[in-house]
């Protein structure tokens, strides 16, 4: 998941600046990004083209550069139009010999070929095939933007095709193009000290035969994108090896790493959303290849997801299945069903309402996209809407033909069930929660949660006449509270893509004391969030003090990392991180012993207190320690099942059913997330923990 404020605002400070030069004299390792910086020449990312003189549909004069320039990545020997030619009759990854397709149709092919396999961690990602014999890898470790990039450009580059990003170099107030010929401005000439890649780097294309070793470019393998982009099947004997390793390994023509890893760095998300590069596609054309843009401000933070499967239905329904990365970067996780759905019915998908800021969603760039096709015209690179594509295209301002499509969506996508929809929200719960056990200091992956918990609200409402009381008393767990969504440009948090599974365990380890300490006083406090404290900045540290002074009090203080920019951001300056609120609705603490909900009013503790549980009602209650609840259950003469649901990870409950003498009719001791007892007449129900101390929340229904 591409999450960037760096790629997509001006920076405020400069790299050659003191900042820079204190990272040449030592004082700090450079990132891989100040690395770039000082080889190339040029500080700063990529900004999109400027709207102003811009109109969408008519191809912007990109550069002229011929085959064989110095600056050249690879050579163009195939049109994406070519359908006869030698080369394009060929069998090739996912097609056969005399296919008819053309090349746009072969990538379309080869992305919805990629094997599903399981994924480091948890979840599915995907295997990359490649044309050289046998060669499959796992995907790499990259942020979402980064996926969409990589997957075309690896396609482009095997087949000799034309590829082009254009953006806006700010400092130079011009546009610049990085692309098969390299990095240039309209003239063909190079950016900068960017490489000369055809002069600097190996092409061992047309050398290689299948059986012989693959030749390796060393430099090239120990590159980096980030401290986040390690490749666990390529990372053995404590080496770790990230990004440019997992280039080495897919492509004969090193060229395209030493690129690939430029343009990774210096164009996202925002690129993406740029008319010049991708275009609206209407809803009934998706197809693999294309991707899901989320964007929910002008200036700032996106998410790519690029489309790998579509499976009709009929003549008109269809599912989809989507795959992306995250920042910090991952293998890219498998999404389908109503998991994929929810992102086509997103507002950050273009729809016609206003964000915060009141921009129109459907002017920030975000739906359904594709990628414009790079041709030469008049000895200049255009990148285009293809003729054969014109009717599924949609201007970038035809504001109300983009937002249309979310109903179009929501028509068309397959409707999942409401178990579906429980249960794919439920899922993303779990793959952010996993995501923070790595990164806690992700910010990207608390947004995540709360919005998969807004999802889970609403379905819960509507199909299982469930309140967010009952929900969050089912689901939440304390690592949602300690991990709470922070405020992204009043976080410094949000920069931190270093943290690590130690720092997770040490954070949670602190959290688990200070509930068992105020426990044993009697008393109930709020967790503390893990997030950059004013008290800690204002005395000079980084802000997480409090944490780093718990590890070293329990031996793990050399496991503690310090605070870094990873990531430039606007909330580095921030004297304190901003809770956004979302998720803490319902006060930890007014569900501990002393305070509202360990019983109703009267109390609930006894046969004579029960509280009557209506036909097709549900409660939500809470056992805190020493506690019991009783119910009153009027069956008749037909047998009634009575579910008690709660998250057994926090705390066992079991159940018995009991006649009004206190005989117990029926049990269940189970350690699962529900227990049941079944019985006829009027009975009672008696929720109580396993063990004294269990306090936990749960739901009872009829």
């Amino acid at each position: 998941m591409r999450w960037q404020w760096w790629r997509s605002w001006r920076w405020a400070f400069v790299f050659g600046s003191a900042a820079f030069a204190q990272a040449c004299e030592g004082e700090r390792p450079l990132t891989p990004f100040e690395e770039a910086a000082r080889e190339t020449g040029f500080d700063h990312p990529v900004d999109p083209i400027p709207e102003e003189g811009k109109a969408d549909g008519v191809e912007a004069l990109g550069p002229s550069v011929a085959n064989g320039a110095p600056t050249e990545v690879w050579a163009v020997r195939n049109q994406w139009t070519d359908t006869d030619t030698p080369e394009a009759r060929q069998a090739g990854i996912a097609w056969p010999a005399n296919s008819g397709l053309d090349w746009e149709q072969k990538y379309e092919r080869w992305i919805a070929s990629l094997e599903v396999i399981p994924r480091h961690g948890f979840g599915q990602t995907v295997r990359i095939r490649t044309p050289f014999g046998m060669r499959s890898f796992e995907a790499p470790t990259l942020e979402c933007a980064e996926f969409a990039i990589f997957l075309r450009v690896a396609f482009a580059s095997w087949y000799g095709l034309p590829f082009f990003l254009s953006g806006w170099d700010s400092r130079g107030n011009r546009p610049m193009f990085a692309g098969h010929f390299g990095f240039v401005d309209q003239r063909g000439q190079n950016i900068a000290q960017f490489p000369t890649f055809r002069t600097a780097f190996s092409d061992f294309t047309g050398r290689w035969r299948e059986g012989q070793p693959w030749p390796t470019d060393v430099r090239l393998r120990t590159l980096r994108l980030g401290d986040d982009d390690a490749v666990p099947f390529l990372s053995t004997g404590g080496s770790v090896r990230g990004a440019g390793a997992y280039f080495d390994e897919i492509f004969l023509n090193k060229r395209v790493g030493y690129f690939l890893r430029l343009v990774l760095l210096y164009f996202g998300s925002v690129n993406l959303a740029d008319g010049a590069n991708m275009y609206h596609a209407k809803p009934e054309s998706l197809r693999p290849g294309d991707v899901l843009l989320h964007r929910w401000q002008r200036r700032g933070i996106g998410h790519v997801m690029p489309i790998l499967r579509r499976r009709n239905l009929d003549d008109v329904r269809f599912e989809v299945a989507i795959a992306s990365g995250s920042m910090p970067r991952r293998q890219p996780l498998w999404q389908e069903g109503a998991s994929a759905r929810r992102e086509f019915l997103s507002d950050y998908a273009g729809s016609g309402n206003r964000n915060s800021e009141g921009d129109l969603y459907a002017a920030l760039g975000g739906g359904l996209r594709r990628w414009r096709t790079a041709v030469l015209q008049g000895g200049r690179w255009r990148n285009v809407v293809r003729n054969s594509d014109r009717a599924n295209f949609i201007d970038d301002t035809d504001h109300a033909a983009v937002a249309s499509r979310i109903q179009r969506f929501d028509m068309i996508l397959a409707t999942p069930t409401p178990e579906m929809r429980r249960d794919a929200a439920l899922e993303r719960i779990r793959q952010a929660r996993a995501h923070l056990s790595m990164y806690p200091a992700s910010c990207s992956a608390r947004t995540r949660r709360e919005d998969a918990f807004q999802e889970l609200y609403s379905v819960m409402s509507e199909y299982f006449g469930e309140s967010r009381a009952s929900v969050d008393a089912r689901y939440r767990t304390l690592e949602d509270r300690v991990f709470s969504e922070l405020a992204y440009s009043e976080a410094r948090t949000c920069c931190w893509n270093s943290t690590t599974r130690s720092m997770y365990e040490i954070v949670m380890r602190y959290a688990e004391e200070e509930q068992a300490q105020a426990a044993a006083r009697g008393m109930c406090v709020e967790p503390t969030v893990f997030r950059a404290e004013a008290e800690d900045l204002i005395r000079g540290g980084d802000g997480y003090g409090r944490w780093r002074a718990f590890a070293e009090r329990i031996g793990r203080g050399a496991e503690w990392r310090a605070w870094r920019e990873d990531e430039p951001c606007m909330g580095r300056n921030a004297m304190g991180d901003r809770i956004t609120g979302r998720g803490l609705e319902r006060p930890l603490c007014t569900m501990q012993p002393g305070g509202a909900g360990c019983d109703p009013a009267g109390g609930n503790n006894t046969i004579a207190q029960a509280t009557p549980l209506p036909a097709g009602g549900s409660i939500s209650a809470r056992i805190c320690a020493g506690d019991v609840d009783f119910y009153r259950v009027d069956a008749g003469s037909t047998n009634v099942t009575v579910v008690v649901s709660f998250a057994h990870r926090r705390g066992d409950l079991d159940v018995q059913a009991l006649r009004a003498d206190g005989t117990v009719i029926a049990e269940s001791t189970g350690s699962g997330d529900e227990e049941r007892v079944t019985a006829s007449g009027t009975f009672y129900v008696r929720v109580y923990g396993y063990q004294p101390s269990v306090m936990n929340d749960y739901v009872i229904r009829r």
